[in-house]
C-alpha cells in the first residue's frame, strides 16, 4: 500500500482515506459522520469525552484516541501510534521510544516531527506511568 495516497496530515488536519478525519475545531458528530467505527474510551460523569478506533497500515495495527471538550464542546488532543513495539521503560521524557516514535513517523508519513503553528504542536509523547509512547497532538 502506497501510504502518501491514504494519509494526509497537514496544520494539525489528519485525515486517512475516507475512514478518519481529525481537525482542530471539529465536534462529536463529525467523528460519528466517518466510516471508522468509534467507541467510547473515556467517560467523565455522564458525558462521553475520548473515543478510541483502530485502523491497519502495511501489517501494523494503529491505535487512535480522540479527546473532546465537556459538553460536546470541540476537540481537544488526539494520540495515535503502533499498537505494538513502542511500550517500554524510559527514565525520562525523551528517550529510546520517543526517538524510536519519531523515527517511524518519519518513515511511514515524511514527516519530521516536531511540528507546530497555530493550531497547535504535535510530537512523540512518552507516558511514564503506562510506559507507553505515541504521537500527540494538542490543539490550540
Amino acid at each position: 500500500m502506497d501510504t502518501s495516497r491514504d494519509f494526509t496530515f497537514k496544520d494539525g488536519n489528519f485525515s486517512v482515506k475516507e475512514s478518519i478525519l481529525l481537525f482542530r475545531g471539529m465536534k462529536r458528530k463529525n467523528l460519528y459522520s466517518t466510516s471508522q467505527n468509534w467507541d467510547v474510551w473515556i467517560r467523565h460523569e455522564n458525558d462521553e469525552i475520548a473515543y478510541r478506533a483502530s485502523f491497519k497500515i502495511k501489517k501494523s495495527t494503529i491505535i487512535i484516541i480522540c479527546f473532546f471538550e465537556e459538553n460536546d464542546g470541540p476537540i481537544k488532543c488526539w494520540d495515535f501510534g503502533p499498537a505494538k513495539d513502542m511500550n517500554g521503560f524510559q527514565s525520562g521524557p525523551e528517550g529510546k521510544y520517543t526517538r524510536k516514535l519519531r523515527r517511524w513517523f518519519l518513515d511511514e508519513f515524511g514527516i519530521m516531527l516536531p511540528q507546530a503553528g497555530i493550531w497547535g504542536e504535535i510530537d512523540a509523547f512518552h507516558d511514564p506511568h503506562n510506559h507507553t509512547t505515541s504521537i500527540f497532538c494538542i490543539y490550540r
